[in-house]
């Protein structure tokens, strides 16, 4: 008895494929799945944290010498000073004192987020940590700048005064968010947070939405936000001023109390990688 046509139909495709005739695979060797896209509006950046080992803060000064913080509206540049920040960018040739304290060429990087590094860990090196970070137009990313503090005063510039407040369980940390512009460069913001006291429900949003989420409490400083345009390859860097103990600078930057004559400095420096508009031939340098 002869087998349906219906059957023949079906078995013939599956026939050629296991005779080597085709392949729905495609050629050997060759992958059948396109290349992850990078979507319209997305973004690609580093993130690095270094840590300038205690005594050697001189080094960490001349870092700064090569860093543009004239790019940053004067009243801005007050307010950070105040608070006990520093802030700038650097475009073109990575600084020779920065590549050295990085480490490029012969270092490899810690794992791990930024400020995660265990006190008790720290060598008389500088310890480095990545973070390869693609964020989409507008969206909320962290950057952890601190450690938990158990209990922490700090002085605030309030209102053109300096104001003692403490907070429990504290920690710094840096919000980013990203906005691509025309011409391939990326509008970044950086604005200092304070989180602290313990995990609760919190309603959060706007008259449109709003929405219960779990977090801590926590003090935005939007008086301190750094926004700073940047070309691919650009970076901005934040710190904190070496005179500043005591400050909000401090107790993100600064690993140490304020009787130490020598606290450990970090540096956090965010690069732009890539956006999808790469191609475009960009006139200028990066600015405000």
């Amino acid at each position: 008895m002869s087998p349906p046509p219906g059957l023949i139909l079906l078995v013939l495709p599956i026939l050629s494929v296991l005779a080597g005739c085709t392949s729905p695979l495609g050629p050997k060797g060759v992958s059948p799945l396109r290349p992850a896209q990078m979507s319209l509006d997305s973004v690609a950046l580093e993130i690095v944290s270094v840590r300038i080992p205690p005594g050697d803060g001189e080094l960490g000064s001349r870092v700064w010498d090569e860093v543009d913080e004239q790019v940053l509206p004067p009243e801005l540049r007050q307010r950070l000073a105040k608070s006990g920040f520093r802030a700038g960018l650097i475009g073109g040739q990575v600084p020779a004192v920065l590549a050295k304290l990085l480490e490029l060429s012969d270092r490899p990087a810690a794992a791990g987020e930024p400020g995660q590094v265990a006190a008790a860990d720290v060598q008389p090196v500088p310890r480095l940590a990545h973070r390869h970070l693609q964020t989409r137009a507008g969206q909320r990313n962290e950057i952890i700048a601190s450690g938990i503090h158990e209990r922490l005063p700090v002085l605030l510039c309030e209102s053109g005064e300096l104001r003692g407040q403490t907070y429990e369980q504290a920690q710094g940390i840096l919000a980013l968010v990203a906005d691509p512009q025309p011409g391939g460069q990326v509008r970044l913001e950086l604005t200092p947070e304070l989180h602290h006291g313990q995990s609760r429900q919190q309603w959060v949003g706007n008259q449109a939405a709003w929405r219960l989420e779990a977090g801590r409490p926590k003090r935005v400083f939007d008086d301190l936000r750094v926004s700073a345009l940047l070309s691919p390859g650009w970076m901005l860097l934040v710190g904190a001023r070496s005179d500043s103990a005591g400050s909000l600078g401090h107790s993100f930057f600064l690993e140490g109390t304020d009787r130490d004559a020598h606290p450990e400095q970090k540096l956090i420096l965010v690069r732009l990688c890539q956006t999808q508009h790469d191609d475009v031939v960009v006139g200028g340098g990066p600015g405000r």
